[in-house]
This record gives structure tokens, C-alpha cells and sequence, in this order.
């Protein structure tokens, strides 16, 4: 009994796992097709930790690039900027992600991530600039 309850509980998280993709994208695309409602910006930052937490940092890029631009606003900007800059880098796009921790250090040097962000920024503009 207690083999059949592990096997069927190890099927159920792959599964589970496995439309972590379908329902994250799900969660992005119901708030942006509704950006005037309190809750969107929320739902989008819940979608970005998850899809972080899995390591799908090119996916995880796209939707806080597109989530800047539907919330220029909202007080979760500065964790969309964030991501964006750390999904990049994580994604080997260092170009992308010198930009949006240049972004994130423009627009919020007091944030509690700002040095953070700076050294991150430091580090690639080292690695990947040529002088």
C-alpha cells in the first residue's frame, strides 16, 4: 500500500511540475488582458517567482519586460526591472541584463536591491564591454 501511495504521489509532482509552464502562463496572460484591475501587477509577480524558482529565466524575461511596460506604475516595478536584468543574466544575455540593472539603479538608487544591482552591473560591464 504504502509503495502504490509513493508511486502515485511522485507521478502527481511530475505532473504537477510539468504545467507549472501552462498555468504560470495562464496567471501572466489573464493579467495583462486585464491591466486596470488592483490585483494584476500582483498576479504577474506571482507567475515571475514561480517561473524563476524553476529556472525559466528566457520565459521569466519576457513577461517582466512586458509587465514594465503595462505598469509603469505599480509598486511592483522595481521587482519587474529586477527580474528582467537577473533573468537575463541567468539566460546568458549579458547585454540585456547591463541594461535593466542600469534601469533598475536609475530609476530606484535607494531600493534595498540598488546595491545588488550595482555590483551585478559592475561585474558584466567588466566582463563584457571592449575598450
Amino acid at each position: 500500500m504504502i509503495k502504490k501511495l509513493l508511486i502515485v504521489l511522485i507521478i502527481g509532482g511530475i505532473i504537477g511540475i510539468s504545467t507549472i509552464p501552462m498555468w504560470t502562463a495562464k496567471m501572466a496572460d489573464d493579467a495583462f488582458a486585464n491591466p486596470g484591475l488592483a490585483n494584476s501587477p500582483q498576479k504577474i509577480k506571482d507567475a515571475l517567482k514561480i517561473r524563476m524558482y524553476v529556472y525559466m529565466y528566457p520565459d521569466a524575461r519576457k513577461i517582466s519586460e512586458k509587465a514594465v511596460l503595462y505598469f509603469p506604475e505599480a509598486k511592483e516595478l522595481p521587482y519587474f526591472i529586477y527580474t528582467a536584468a537577473l533573468s537575463s543574466e541567468k539566460s546568458n544575455n549579458p547585454h540585456a541584463a547591463i541594461y535593466w540593472y542600469g534601469y533598475f539603479i536609475e530609476l530606484f538608487p535607494r531600493h534595498e536591491w540598488a546595491t545588488q544591482a550595482q555590483n551585478n552591473y559592475n561585474k558584466l560591464k567588466a566582463l563584457n564591454t571592449t575598450n
